[in-house]
């Protein structure tokens, strides 16, 4: 299994991938569309399509700092379902798993 050290990195450069991606989505969302524009219809498709990626990331990134704190927490790698270890692999997958497969 990986150590500590390299989920912590690995956690936190996703986080910081997360966080950038929902920064970029947010600036474009906020911007004022051209009321003149004739591909507003698009435009409103864009941005609708953007807020459900926008909520998705979200998601994630919350997923990703629920992960840090049972790091910090030591309780990385226990099943927060039925308490027994997650698997490796599963953690080597999807290093912000809360739950083993069985849980899931």
């Amino acid at each position: 299994m990986v150590g500590t050290e390299e989920v912590r990195r690995r956690l936190e450069e996703q986080r910081a991938k997360l966080a950038e991606r929902t920064g970029k989505i947010q600036q474009h969302l906020q911007q004022l569309p051209d009321p003149d524009s004739q591909e507003r219809v698009t435009e409103t498709e864009n941005d609708e399509v953007l807020e459900r990626l926008d909520g998705t990331e979200r998601a994630q990134l919350a997923q990703v700092e629920h992960a840090l704190q049972r790091l910090d927490a030591g309780t990385y790698g226990v099943c927060e379902g039925c308490g027994e270890a997650i698997a490796p692999a599963r953690l080597e997958a999807i290093p912000e798993a809360a739950r083993c497969v069985g849980c899931a």
